[in-house]
């Protein structure tokens, strides 16, 4: 199946609407001259979307060179195999941004390049050129397809996150316990997918091949190659790769054998409503706890609407900002009479002290880049557009409230990990995705572990 492709250019695919962006891939037969057409035939079609063989390749080819820079070992098939279900999962959700109406204007693409860049430490240059893209055009769009998954995501995810006060005192007093030492794990996981009403036989199959992954990744297969063989989704192009994960994160049912476990050592399989685990533990270090830093800020709110755009709120907002930097009016006095946030602006805008992840991510990026006495420029959130004003910040790591701070931080954390991979696994199973890539069916890559949720294929 072979269709043409305009050239994805920022500015025809972004709107003014909202925080995100609209990537669903434009498909168009129209005489278009050549130099702005690809010829391209589709690896797979995902609902209403379909990925292209030239976004495949090069999905591939970062896998691949991803894998190398871990000193794993992954063959062609499987590189292609993971690059694939990373291609589909970001499909998927970049297709729910749309749904959501979710956008981004070039101004708003370069806002979020230059906070990013400043928060990183790094250039505008150096991230486009992290993503290894044919051209900048390119970069653009894959960051942009970041930000809007990740928007995706949070609030998805977020809502789905509940955390009982009894948890964090509890986690609370553990901490204080320790003192300001943790241990961290490197982790590596394989999770094969198994319905949590799966049958007995189900379940005795997947456990069996468990066992059998098992075994090879102990006889010296590489234990991230065999997690992107069988992984589904978004983790399938990590290799599994958790990272250094503290104690006080690993998830409970887990943390018995991995304190048992030596460095090399293969636990389980473990069951949770995922599926089965297979984690492989790399190494061990202990860092000192992190100190919580809060932020005492007060913002100036303005919500858009059909009639009241996000240039309007951004130009209104830039006015506001020069008059209190000229010392026209206090940012107090123009939170009171300007500010659409009812609890604070009769406050003068004032939010109080608390650490930078009290907020959603947009905020949050803005204030930790201010200095004390700074207001930012204007900020886009899923509220509507903001002016921060950063009065002061302070580093508490000895009262109580600073460890009930860090333990619902660390719950929140790994509650929102194990919660965003089954909100992933729930849109997947939902979705239509049909493969057609040659290589991937000439290989036999027909089908997920899970025939439940088996990806079609079409020969």
């Amino acid at each position: 199946m072979v269709f043409t492709k305009l050239h994805r250019s920022i500015a025809a695919l972004l709107t003014a609407v909202g925080l995100g962006v609209l990537t669903a891939p434009a498909l168009a037969a129209s005489e278009t001259s050549s130099a702005e057409i690809t010829l391209d035939s589709t690896a797979a079609i995902v609902n209403s979307d379909i990925v292209l063989q030239s976004e495949l390749n090069q999905m591939q080819a970062e896998v691949e060179r991803n894998f190398k820079e871990r000193g794993a070992q992954i063959d062609a098939i499987t590189a292609r195999r993971a690059a694939l279900e990373q291609l589909i999962t970001r499909s998927i959700i970049l297709q729910q941004g749309k749904q959501f109406g979710l956008s981004l204007t070039d101004t708003q693409i370069n806002q979020a390049l230059a906070q990013t860049a400043l928060s990183s430490n790094a250039s505008v240059e150096q991230i486009l050129a992290s993503y290894k893209a044919p051209n900048e055009a390119v970069a653009r769009q894959r960051f942009a397809d970041d930000l809007i998954i990740n928007e995706v995501r949070n609030n998805q995810v977020r809502r789905r996150v509940h955390i009982s006060d009894a948890e964090v005192n509890l986690l609370a007093k553990s901490l204080r316990e320790i003192g300001s030492v943790e241990p961290s794990y490197h982790l590596a996981q394989i999770i094969l997918p198994l319905d949590p009403r799966a049958s007995y036989a189900r379940v005795e199959a997947v456990t069996a091949l468990a066992n059998r992954v098992k075994r090879e990744a102990q006889q010296g297969t590489d234990f991230m190659a065999l997690s992107a063989q069988y992984a589904q989704g978004s983790t399938a192009a990590q290799g599994g790769d958790l990272g250094y994960v503290t104690e006080s994160q690993v998830p409970v049912p887990f943390l018995p054998a991995l304190l048992k476990a030596q460095v090399g050592d293969i636990i389980g399989p473990f069951r949770s409503p995922m599926g089965m685990h297979l984690i492989k533990l790399f190494d061990v270090t202990h860092q000192a706890v992190e100190p919580i830093t809060t932020y005492k800020a007060s913002h100036i709110l303005l919500k858009t609407s059909i009639i009241f755009s996000d240039e309007a709120a951004q130009s209104e907002l830039i006015t506001l900002r020069t008059s209190i930097l000229n010392g026209e009016l206090s940012f107090a006095d123009a939170a009171k009479k300007y500010s659409e946030d009812t609890g604070s602006a009769s406050l003068g805008g004032e939010l109080g002290y608390a650490p930078a992840n009290t907020y959603v991510p947009g905020f949050a990026r803005a204030l930790v880049n201010l200095q004390e006495g700074e207001i930012s420029q204007p900020v886009k959130s899923n509220y509507g557009w903001h002016l921060i004003y950063l009065e002061d910040k302070k580093i508490d790591k000895d009262s109580d409230e600073a460890y009930q701070q860090r333990a619902r931080e660390l719950i929140y954390n790994r509650i929102f990990a194990q919660e965003g991979a089954a909100w992933e696994r729930e849109i997947r199973a939902a979705a239509y995705v049909r493969v057609t890539d040659p290589q991937l069916l000439d290989a036999g890559v027909e089908r997920t572990i899970n025939s439940d949720e088996a990806i079609e294929v079409e020969r």
